[in-house]
């Protein structure tokens, strides 16, 4: 994958430089002001639903700077998905490494 020099512009189509852009926003956390608690299922028949688990440290599958939102496990409340846009995420399951709760995203 190549590297974009920080005085590019933003690859996003922002118009900014990449060093004031996206660059800027790599290591800082998401700001949440909403949780969103995900609802918990059954665990899906194989074959029948994507189901994403987590491996390493951590319970978060994805993270983003589009949002305030975080949507959390629906039994334990830990933090699944953060920062991500409403819909960017939707239609697989997440099994939480916290807890073990398979969590639904909407679809």
């Amino acid at each position: 994958m190549p590297k974009i020099h920080p005085n590019e512009p933003c690859p996003c189509g922002s118009g900014k430089l990449y060093k004031e852009c996206h660059q800027a926003q790599a290591g800082r956390p998401p700001i949440v002001s909403e949780h969103v608690r995900l609802p918990v299922i059954p665990e899906p028949d194989p074959g029948t639903r994507s189901v994403f688990l987590r491996e390493g440290e951590g319970t978060i599958f994805f993270a983003g700077h589009f949002s305030e939102l975080s949507l959390d496990c629906g039994t334990c409340q830990a933090p699944l998905v953060v920062g991500m846009a409403p819909g960017q995420v939707a239609g697989i399951v997440l099994r939480c490494a916290a807890c073990g709760a398979f969590n639904d995203t909407p679809p």
